[in-house]
Formats: C-alpha cells, structure tokens, sequence
C-alpha cells in the first residue's frame, strides 16, 4: 500500500508518466519483499532527491535546451535502468548463498550511484563553470554528455552521502560503513562518465549508462565496506 501511495503521488506530480509509475510500482514491491520498509526508504530518498534535482530552475534547463524529456517525468525504461540492479540486490539479501552484509551495502550503493548521477548532472549542467571530458581529456560545453564539473561533482557526492545515510535509522549500515557507500556511489557515477566515448556507441545508451553506474556503485560500495566497513546485519 505504502509503494502505491507512494507511486499516486509521484504521478499526481508529474514525476513519473504512467509507464514510469507501473515500473515504480515493480521496483517498490520486489524491494519490499527483499528488504522490507528500510529498502523503501532507501529507493525514497533516491526517487525525492532526483525529482527535487530534476525540477530545480526546470524553465532555465529548457530555454537552454538541457532539460529532460517530458519535464523530468520518467517512464518505465528510465525506472527501470535506475533500479534493477538495486531491485536485483534487495532479492539477493534473502538467498543464503549471498553475504546478506554485503548485499545490502551494494544495494544501497547502486541508489547512491543513482541518486549522484541524476543530481550531479542537474545541478552541474546550470552551475558548473568548467566542465571536462574525463575520456579523451578536455573542456566541454555546458550538458556534454559524460562531462563533469567541480560544483556536479559535489553535488553528486553530497546526493551519495544524503542516500547512505538513511542507510543508518533504517538498519542497513552501521556509522563506519556509510563514507565507503557514499564514496562508491560517487564512483559510480564517475564510472559512466569514464566509460562514456564507449557508450555512445551502444544503443539506447542512456539506459545503458544507468546500469553501468548502478552496478558500478553497488561493486564499489560493497568492495569499500568488505575492506574498510561493516555493515549492520
């Protein structure tokens, strides 16, 4: 009940076309079987985040040609491509054979990567004042696909840590853990813009990033807490 609730108003407010709010409604109840009201949050405080980012100064990022399709409203591919590994990972923490520990920091890693790659872009594409190409080295233009820019990269940083740490009230990682989830979601979202000269090559790549950045985040934020962290049971 609390996914559909949760979904009506996502759609009420535009965030997700009807598509988007029947994936939505998929992610929100294969996380709940797997993690219950904490995993909840977790895709929560994602899903709030990237709308609030989306939206922010919207009128400015469509005179300018940067906005999203649709006004930011996510249909079911982008859902999609911004969950699965994370819906993946939620199921994962019941099988037996899957360190539950682990599997719940990269869980939460792969919506940090998330959360950082949609406010990252956002904020960097309106505030970020010299923005670069990772691969090949060099400046880029204001919403160059894979460029990134000290303010997007701050911004993405603090959506990561903003996502770990509800990590924390909801018993899904202990105080130490939640630098090396936050870390690994940034790393995520740097992995993408890495990775971007090969990806436009790939097609829809914008889903295909997603993946990438969810499921290098979650590797991330696993590999850090497995050597550094530990995670709540």
């Amino acid at each position: 009940m609390l996914t559909l609730a949760v979904g009506a108003v996502a759609r009420w407010f535009g965030a997700v076309s009807g598509s988007g709010l029947v994936a939505g409604l998929f992610v929100g109840t294969t996380v709940s079987v797997g993690l219950g009201a904490p995993g909840l949050g977790i895709v929560g405080g994602f899903f709030v985040l990237g709308t609030v980012a989306t939206r922010w100064r919207l009128k400015e990022k469509k005179r300018r040609g940067l906005a999203e399709p649709g006004g930011g409203a996510r249909g079911a591919g982008r859902v999609l491509a911004k969950g699965a590994v994370g819906t993946l990972l939620a199921l994962a923490a019941l099988h037996p054979h899957f360190d539950p520990l682990l599997s719940r920091a990269a869980f939460v890693g792969a919506f940090a990567a998330a959360a950082a790659d949609t406010v990252g872009t956002e904020v960097g594409q309106i505030l970020g004042r010299r923005p670069v190409r990772l691969l090949p080295p060099g400046r880029a233009e204001p919403g160059t696909e894979g460029a990134v820019s000290f303010q997007g990269t701050l911004a993405a940083l603090l959506a990561a840590a903003a996502v770990a740490a509800i990590a924390l009230p909801a018993q899904l990682a202990l105080l130490r853990s939640l630098p090396w989830i936050a870390l690994g979601g940034l790393g995520g979202s740097l992995v993408e813009s890495l990775l971007a000269p090969v990806l436009r090559r790939v097609p829809h790549r914008g889903l295909a990033g997603n993946l990438v950045t969810t499921a290098a985040g979650a590797a991330l934020a696993a590999a850090g807490v497995a050597a550094f962290g530990t995670v709540a049971r």
